[in-house]
Formats: C-alpha cells, structure tokens, sequence
C-alpha cells in the first residue's frame, strides 16, 4: 500500500503567490498519518533562508551536507556556509563567503576545506569557523572537494583539476582540459582519490587519472564521442576492482580499476554518482528514472519514472519542467531513497523498486542526500534542512 506523508504545511494560495511574486515554504512538520504509518520521521528542520529571500525562482542548491561526528557542515547560494549540531540542528557557527556555496566540503583532523562561485578555497578550524587559509582559483568551485591526508584536489568549472597542500594552501599542481565547442553541462566529476590516483571525468568526454603527489597523467580513456553533449561529469564510484560512473546523454559504464577497461556497459547517461549496495547498482539517469542494476553484469533489474509523481507537486506544470535529473540513490533501511529538483523525496521498495512513501520538502532537492549515525540529512532547494531518522514504529 502506497504510503503518502505531507509533513508540511500547504504552499501558499497560487494567487497569492502572483501578486507578491513570492512564494513561501512553511517548514513546520505537520503529520496527518498515524504515527507508524511513514517509515522515516523528521527529527529537525531548519529554514537557512528568510521567507522574504525565498523567491519562486531560485537557484537550485548543489552543497550538500557532510557529516562529521555530531557536526554537520553545509553551504548554499546565499554565500553562507554553516555548522550544525547534528542531534539537534543548532547552528554552531556560520562563515560568509565571497561567492555562493555549491560544493560538497572535505573534512579531515580539525579542518575543513570547501570553495565558492567566485573562485576561492577556504580552510575552516571545523569546530570554531575561524579562517586558516584561502586559495585562489579560475572558474567556480563545483562537485565536492577530496584528499588524500597531504593535499587537497578541487574541480573547478574551467574544467580544472588543483591540488594545493592541506597544511597552508600552498599550488602544488594544476591538470586541466579544453573546454569543448558548444554548450556543455553545469557542474563537473568531483575528484576521487584511490591508490594514489586522482580520478575524474572532463566535459570533453575523457576519463582520466592522475598520480596524486605530483599530477603526472596515469591513463585517459574517451568515454563519449559524438556531436551531441558528451560531458562525464558524474563521481566516480570505486567498488572493489571496478569504477561505475556514467556520461551525459550517453552510457552507464563499468571500468577496470586498473586501467578503466570497459567491463560494460548501460544505455542510459547521467550526471549523479552511482551508488552500491550488496550487488545492485542504483542509477539515477538524466532523463527523471532510477534504475536498479545487476553489479557484475549491467543488466536492469527494475526502473522507477519520478516524472509524472513531480509533476503533482511541479510549481511549473508543463513538459519543460517534466524532465527532471533525480539525485543520487541512497540505500537507507528497508527502502532505497532518490529525490527530484522539483517535487518528492521518494522511499523505494529494494526488491521491485514499488513506491512505498513519498515526502514533501518544499520545491525538491538536487544536492545530494547524506547518511550517518542512522539519519538522512537534506538539503533542499529552498534552503531548508531537513534531519531525518527511520521510524520504530513502523511496520
């Protein structure tokens, strides 16, 4: 039985709405279901944004939380990246930034490193905010930052790969591609480090690695040849000795860890990390479906459509704004979550891939969605954030 929770308060009237020219998300839990009827509860919620600044058309929200402890760190386009106590939401600290906040942060001992649009990396003390260095670099900082205890790797969308030491910030290397021809896709291939390597996809439509200490090119290997997009802009997700990570528009692969061999292959592109659990592959695709995959051979297990569910919530309802890029799949108890940019977070049965539960965040999500400790955190793209945690009572 489908299981539908509205823990929000009703937008407001669409008239409303047309007269001010703004639009205002209650953050207010408010359950209308019996209490073990969702299988997820809202611990905390938290509204990053005043209701005067939340306009109908803002820009969506690319930083997502990362968990650390009980902390919780956070940016958005508000130019504003924040601290949060992970129990209970209070905000321990907030740091301005130049430029708005669309990367995921990296946190390692007492630091933690992140950038902005407008091209700088900054070094927080993690538990007090207080700035230990900054770094200057071309184009915005974008996907999510990574190290490898020594250095810290950042994309940027100039289509370039920076290593700056983590101790001082110091230049220690720079790789980077030429942009192509044309129109290319918002965002990039955040770095990953294995083995000493730095892993990333380019918009040119290679896949390369880098040997991390000094950037010395590993291997590249052209994944997407054609005239359409050929952007490789997903994560690279490493699993045993294979990578999975997808192209725009084009193919889902599985590499050889070694030498990115291509073992197979799935026709269906996308811009969001893979994600594995025991031998499924989940596959959020650039066209508003999840898939579920066979790890060792590619072969499609079951698919679900979050189009037509978002277009019941769509604040925009025509066909432009039907084909929405869901997030990253996100194993989590005994269902498997994925959210849309412009309506639900959905709770997915893992065996057959039935709509279980379904919620609503006010006007979706396309940051990525966070667990640890056993807690879902959200971001959503009306600056709210959302803690949430399974439901013991539900069966």
């Amino acid at each position: 039985m489908l299981l539908t929770i509205c823990l929000l308060a009703t937008v407001l009237a669409a008239g409303c709405a047309g007269v001010s020219g703004r639009m205002i998300i209650p953050i207010a839990p408010e359950t209308i279901e019996p209490i073990d009827a969702a299988p997820l509860r809202v611990l905390w919620a938290k509204r990053l944004v005043g209701e005067t600044d939340q306009d109908l058309w803002r820009p969506m929200q690319y930083s997502f939380p990362v968990v650390e402890g009980d902390i919780v760190y956070l940016g958005n386009t508000w130019n504003a990246f924040y601290a949060f106590d992970a129990i209970n939401g209070d905000i321990l600290w907030k740091f301005d930034t130049a430029g708005p906040v669309e990367c995921g942060a990296v946190v390692i001992g007492d630091k933690v490193v992140f950038g902005d649009g407008d091209g700088r990396v900054y070094c927080l003390n993690r538990h007090t905010g207080l700035l230990q260095w900054t770094y200057n670099v071309q184009g915005q900082v974008q996907g999510r930052l990574a190290t490898d205890g020594a250095l810290v790797f950042i994309r940027t969308s100039h289509e370039r790969l920076y290593a700056v030491t983590l101790a001082d910030g110091k230049w220690k290397w720079m790789q980077s591609r030429e942009m192509p021809d044309g129109f290319t896709i918002r965002g990039v291939s955040s770095p990953v480090v294995d083995n000493g390597r730095v892993l990333t996809g380019f918009a040119d439509g290679y896949f390369m690695a880098f040997r991390a200490e000094d950037g010395a090119e590993v291997y590249k290997t052209l994944l997407q040849k054609s005239d359409r997009l050929v952007d490789v802009d997903s994560t690279p997700l490493v699993v045993d000795e294979r990578i999975y990570l997808a192209g725009y528009g084009g193919n889902f692969y599985c590499l050889n860890r070694d030498n990115a061999a291509i073992q197979w292959t799935f026709n269906r592109g996308s811009v969001q990390r893979a994600e594995i659990d025991g031998d499924i592959v989940y596959l959020s695709d650039d066209q508003g479906f999840l898939f579920a995959l066979d790890k060792k051979t590619g072969k499609e297990l079951w698919s679900f459509d979050l189009r037509e569910y978002d277009l019941e919530r769509s604040v925009a309802k025509s066909p432009r704004r039907k084909l929405k890029i869901p997030t990253s799949a996100v194993p989590f108890g005994k269902l498997v979550l994925v959210a849309s940019s412009d309506g639900y977070i959905y709770g997915l049965d893992r065996e057959k891939g039935k709509l279980r539960w379904k919620f609503w965040p006010g006007y979706g999500v396309t940051s990525a969605m966070s667990v640890a400790q056993d807690r879902l955190y959200v971001h959503t793209n009306f600056g709210n954030v959302y803690c949430m945690k399974p439901n013991p009572f539900y069966r």
